[in-house]
């Protein structure tokens, strides 16, 4: 059977309403008699329930019922009501039937009374329980439990009648409650259906500060981070078709001019033919590496590998075609970076290392200079390569590491590459449980930072 959380809300509310007002309704109809009871027996149906309390502990206190006194004054009052008092005259017989002290002439102090005469008395017990005395009631005219049945019997349908009107309000704030509770919980549930529908621009009003509040934002979190990643999606498919009609267009072009004669089938122009599809080759093989990466399956062959070492190897690899740039490459080597390892996948590493100093050389001044520092902090090798370019606008920032992305929109393939170096080298550096970040150097251009967690020797 399905049941509703609205109806769990209510059922449980209820129940626990339910519960709690038939305990207090059955331990007040069983308590009732019995306090009554009580308060008759010390003496409340004749207003001596003071006078009573007063000499239970007076005996208590002097073990004896020595010096007592049992005048009653009427201006006493309080629980008990001994401002209730009659005018009936009492005596006092002690434990053992001996009169005591006595307003009653038929029980002068110092007789002993006989059983049949303490029939309407009022008993004297100390802490324990125990018979201490008697009190006896001159002409009682005293209420009995059977004289009070109907106020009680009255009493215990008011308790009933009101439990059951409590009960019943319980039961409609039980309602009122869980349809405020739920719902925020009945609009989370219409944007999910929504959301699950293909609307991902489905939001919900979130007020206050507590779970649900904190599951309504959570919620919206999510539904921004799918709006953006379907954009992201719809942009990389474009991207994608962009990036290859081009090459393949040129081929096309290529092949048709040679096959109608408009340029020879000689070796210069299936050059051409063949540049476009290793530019192809290159950008599939790019995407498969970037694909590979996402699904977690890109193996890599991790090795140490000392770090300052793999960075003279690839400054000395681009120090000839900086030298025709008339640009010079500055190494820097902390002295606490020195002979530091790393553990990476060498080709990976040098993968990287590739595509920081080819933007550094294409985006920095000719003659200009790229400046490499190498340095240890808190156990983290950061490799950073800076050129002395016009630096990355603000606003390109953010998606510098997203793929077949350009801050510069007019630039092509040859000036500006495919646009995935980037987003390869930032997922290469995650995998091998570093990063790749990129800013503004304040002396201008800009600078790209690769940190490796540096191994212990």
């Amino acid at each position: 059977m399905n049941i509703s959380l609205k109806s769990k809300l209510i059922l449980a509310f209820s129940l626990v309403a339910i519960v709690s007002i038939s305990s207090i309704v059955i331990y007040a109809n069983l308590d009732s008699e019995r306090q009554l009871n009580n308060y008759l027996n010390q003496g409340g149906m004749y207003g001596l329930g003071n006078l009573v309390q007063r000499l239970e502990n007076y005996y208590e206190a002097e073990n004896s019922w020595d010096g007592v006194s049992i005048t009653v004054s009427t201006g006493q009052g309080g629980k008990g009501g001994n401002s209730q008092r009659r005018n009936n005259r009492i005596a006092l017989v002690s434990a053992n039937l001996e009169v005591i002290k006595s307003e009653i002439d038929t029980f002068p102090a110092g007789k002993t009374v006989q059983e049949h005469d303490l029939k309407d008395s009022l008993e004297l017990n100390d802490s324990a329980g125990n018979v201490i005395g008697y009190l006896i009631v001159e002409n009682p005219s005293s209420v009995t439990m059977n004289d009070l049945s109907p106020f009680i019997s009255r009493l215990r349908e008011v308790i009933v009648v009101s439990g059951i009107a409590a009960a019943i309000a319980a039961v409609i704030l039980a309602i009122l409650i869980s349809n405020q509770l739920l719902k925020p919980v009945r609009a989370l549930t219409i944007a999910s259906k929504k959301l699950s529908a293909g609307d991902l621009s489905t939001r919900v009003t979130v007020k206050g500060t507590d779970e649900l509040a904190v599951l309504g934002r959570t919620f919206n979190q999510m539904a921004s981070n799918l709006e953006a990643l379907e954009e992201r999606k719809k942009a990389l498919t474009a991207d994608i078709a962009h990036e290859l009609r081009t090459p393949l267009a040129v081929q096309k072009a290529q092949i048709e001019a040679m096959t109608d004669g408009v340029v020879p089938l000689d070796k210069e122009n299936l050059r051409i033919v063949k540049e476009q599809a290793n530019l192809l080759t290159r950008m599939v093989e790019d995407l498969r590496l970037l694909a590979m990466a996402d699904a977690g399956e890109l193996k890599l062959n991790l090795e140490k590998i000392q770090f300052d070492v793999m960075v003279q190897r690839i400054v000395e690899h681009y120090k000839g075609q900086a030298n025709q740039e008339g640009t010079a490459i500055d190494v820097t080597i902390a002295g606490d970076a020195k002979g530091k390892f790393v553990m990476a996948d060498p080709d990976r590493l040098m993968q990287i290392m590739h595509n920081l100093f080819t933007n550094a050389l294409r985006y920095g001044k000719k003659g200009g200079q790229i400046e490499v520092v190498v340095k240890n902090n808190n156990d983290v090798i950061e490799f950073s390569v800076r050129d002395d370019g016009q630096g990355i606008p603000v606003s390109a920032l953010p998606h510098l590491f997203e793929r077949f992305y350009r801050h510069e929109k007019a630039r092509n393939r040859e000036s500006g590459g495919s646009g995935l170096g980037l987003a390869i080298s930032k997922k290469l550096a995650l995998i091998m449980g570093g990063d790749l970040r990129a800013a503004n150097d304040p002396r201008g251009g800009a600078v790209f930072t690769l940190f490796l967690p540096n191994l212990s020797d």
